[in-house]
């Protein structure tokens, strides 16, 4: 069975490494915080002081960080990951990264000798602790057979779209949806507030509907309550705008409507909003509207 490093242990992170372990993967893991690792140590991983020691220890490395520069970090310098790996071994980023971003990644491994999988995730905390995530995946198909069954750890739904940066591709196409239905569904409950309606009630009526996705049935309780815990941080969900924007300028693909969801996110972010759920964004509507952001 290979050996599994793990560089990456927040929300979601630290879910999927414990399914690794569960799946009986020798693991080796780092998180910036060692406090995140405790739980990891319990279920039998060994806890490394650096990146560097994760890939000493590792065959198959995986990272699930914030973005792109954070995962260049980790890579480089003495202390990084580079600097402990061999030839052969394989990166699988599971990071939310542009696909300009995850091909220069892997070309940058590539010259040490390894093979890398661009392998973003679709499903917040609760399928993470499942188990039972989406994974969009590109690389060489070769090395994404070779590694399934890892995957498969932290996945349910697997998806080969082909070529490094095609699995970041097909993230920035998933989240540019989420964060749409998500702003619409802020927006339908602000001018609700605005004109006097029971939010509840109007939560009631829109789960009924046909509108009520699996993503609406999540938001609509958060919003009623005004629960933001954070399943997916509204930063993280203005840095994967900015991706879809730059991306969008890359290939000549016109984004208008994402382009006004980003400027609405930066404006939530400005407001102290970042750390909280995105569906968060609602309370930055109701600001603009000048109404309170308490329920009731």
């Amino acid at each position: 069975m290979q050996r599994v490093g793990f560089v990456g242990l927040g929300l979601m992170g630290g879910p999927m490494a414990a399914n690794v372990a569960r799946g009986g993967y020798p693991l080796a893991v780092y998180n910036r915080s060692p406090a995140k690792c405790q739980p990891l140590q319990a279920l039998g991983a060994t806890v490394a002081s650096s990146p560097r020691e994760v890939a000493e220890a590792s065959q198959v490395i995986i990272t699930m960080l914030a973005d792109a520069p954070a995962v260049e970090a980790v890579l480089r310098g003495p202390p990084g990951l580079l600097a402990g790996g061999r030839p052969g071994t394989v990166l699988i980023d599971m990071s939310t990264v542009s696909p300009a971003q995850s091909r220069r990644i892997a070309g940058e491994v590539g010259e040490h000798g390894w093979k890398m999988l661009d392998a973003p995730v679709f499903g917040s905390t609760g399928p993470a602790k499942e188990g039972t995530l989406g994974i969009l995946v590109g690389g060489e198909k070769d090395v994404f057979e070779t590694h399934r069954e890892i995957l498969g750890k932290m996945g349910k739904h697997l998806y080969y779209f082909g070529p490094n940066g095609n699995g970041a591709a097909a993230k920035l196409c998933f989240n540019l949806m989420v964060a749409a239905q998500v702003v619409g569904l802020a927006e339908a409950m602000s001018l609700g507030a605005k004109s006097g309606l029971d939010l509840d009630l109007l939560g009631q009526a829109i789960l009924d509907s046909p509108v009520a996705s699996m993503l609406v049935q999540r938001k609509v309780p958060a919003i009623v309550r005004r629960d933001f815990a954070p399943a997916f941080p509204l930063k993280h969900m203005h840095k994967d705008l900015g991706l879809m924007i730059d991306t969008g300028h890359e290939k000549g693909v016109p984004l208008p409507v994402t382009g006004e969801v980003h400027e609405l996110f930066t404006a939530a972010k400005a407001c102290g909003h970042g750390d909280q759920d995105f569906a968060a964004v609602f309370l930055q509507l109701l600001k603009m509207a000048g109404l309170s952001s308490e329920p009731g």
